[in-house]
């Protein structure tokens, strides 16, 4: 009898204490990695930051381009543009490819999602998937589409939520890099400080363990107006954890030099490895079915 009250006094531990996961995937528009550094942003400096790449593998069938459409397809499936189909901003394509969106409802229908797309393009891009989403938004704001986050963090108990913010890929294309620029990071700096409030808020109160990744779709040309192309400044992008990353993730060494294409496609992170990252924490088994394009960023 001592051995069985024993047991079930375990087993009510471990189901009381045992935190459970979840992952806020903020995706901010634009963002060049250099420009970051040259503003103080307090709650940036909360994320490890790492060098990572996008526009797929230079001279392959993967290559795409640096273009929001395709990218942000990217981010949110796991593979290139030459599984997934969409190559350019035009909301008239719908991925080939199932999103992470999928992969979660599917392997757990029990895990709650949600999609709050500042541009709308990209919930447009994954149509098909986007019947399996819980709650989602198209178009609005910055300020808006933290506030609704921020809500569905703090109230509704979900699982993974996909926020997209955009006000500096405007800011870029409007003013190029200077001064207004800057101030659309420091805002986003602001944007990002209340999701990680919303987060912690959860992490102490409620038993739950935020994973949140940081991550931009493209990088900008030289003069920070434009992108599209396979152009060292328009490939480089970054992916932030406030956790710990695996040994390839920590083995990026943003400080080094990058002389060509091929050095950045091997030496930093491909912009595939968001969903596996995503898919590991929340313990849903990836399937060899499925053909991503990366490994997790997280053991």
């Amino acid at each position: 009898m001592k051995n069985i009250l024993l047991f079930i006094t375990l087993s009510i531990s471990t189901i009381t204490f045992s935190q459970k996961k979840k992952v806020l995937l903020v995706g901010i528009d634009g963002l060049q990695l250099e420009q970051l550094a040259k503003v103080n942003t307090p709650n940036f400096d909360k994320f490890n930051i790492k060098k990572g790449f996008n526009g797929g593998l230079l001279g392959t069938d993967s290559q795409q381009v640096t273009s929001s459409g395709p990218s942000w397809v990217t981010i949110l499936t796991g593979v290139w543009a030459d599984n997934h189909k969409v190559t350019s901003n035009s909301p008239n394509q719908v991925s080939a490819s199932k999103s992470v969106f999928n992969y979660i409802k599917t392997s757990n229908s029990n895990l709650k999602t949600a999609s709050i797309s500042t541009w709308k393009n990209i919930n447009l891009l994954l149509y098909k998937d986007m019947y399996l989403v819980d709650f989602s938004t198209q178009g609005g704001l910055d300020d808006y589409s933290t506030k609704i986050a921020v809500d569905l963090i703090g109230e509704k108990g979900l699982d993974f939520i996909f926020i997209h913010l955009d006000d500096v890929d405007h800011a870029g294309h409007a003013y190029g890099f200077g001064e207004k620029y800057s101030s659309s990071i420091l805002k986003m700096d602001e944007n990002i400080g209340q999701l990680l409030k919303a987060t912690a808020h959860r992490n102490k109160n409620f038993n739950e363990d935020w994973l949140v990744i940081l991550v931009t779709d493209h990088g900008r040309d030289a003069k920070g107006f434009g992108h599209g192309n396979q152009t060292i400044s328009e490939k480089t992008i970054f992916v932030g954890l406030n956790k710990k990353g695996n040994s390839f993730f920590e083995s990026v060494n943003n400080d080094k030099k990058i002389n060509s294409i091929q050095e950045l496609e091997k030496q930093t992170i491909p912009q595939t490895a968001v969903v596996p990252t995503i898919l590991k924490y929340l313990n849903i088994p990836i399937k060899n079915e499925w053909k991503l394009d990366a490994k997790p960023l997280i053991n």
